[in-house]
C-alpha cells in the first residue's frame, strides 16, 4: 500500500531508484510472516498489527522512517487484510498517529 507519492518528500530529494542504487532505502517487513497468527493474537486481549517500514539512511548516517504500513486481519474469513499507511508528521492527529504507528514497529 505505500507508494512512491508517499516518500518522494522524505527522502532527500532523490528518487527511490538512486536512493536504492546508494543503498539508502531499507525495509523492515513484519508483514507476511505475521499475518497468518495475527486473529489468534489479537484474540487474547492485545492488539498486535503486521508492519512494514521504510527507512532512510540520512546523510548524518542516522536511518529516519519514511512511511510505515500497519495491517490487520479483516473481519470475516479468508486472507483479506484492513491496512493503512501512515507518513511522518509533526502537529495535530497525523503527529499523535504517526507516533502510535512507530510504537508499534
Amino acid at each position: 500500500k505505500i507508494t512512491t507519492d508517499d516518500i518522494m518528500t522524505q527522502i532527500g530529494g532523490l528518487t527511490i531508484q538512486q536512493a536504492m542504487e546508494q543503498k539508502r532505502m531499507y525495509i523492515l517487513d513484519h508483514h507476511d510472516y505475521l499475518m497468518p497468527y495475527l486473529r489468534r493474537i489479537n484474540t487474547e486481549g492485545v492488539c498486535v498489527y503486521a508492519s512494514r517500514t521504510l527507512l532512510f539512511l540520512r546523510d548524518d548516517g542516522a536511518l529516519r522512517p519514511v512511511a510505515i504500513e500497519l495491517s490487520l486481519p479483516d473481519g470475516g474469513v479468508g486472507g483479506s487484510e484492513i491496512s493503512r499507511v501512515f507518513l511522518p508528521a509533526s502537529q495535530g492527529t497525523d503527529a499523535h498517529l504517526w507516533h502510535l504507528a512507530k510504537t508499534h514497529v
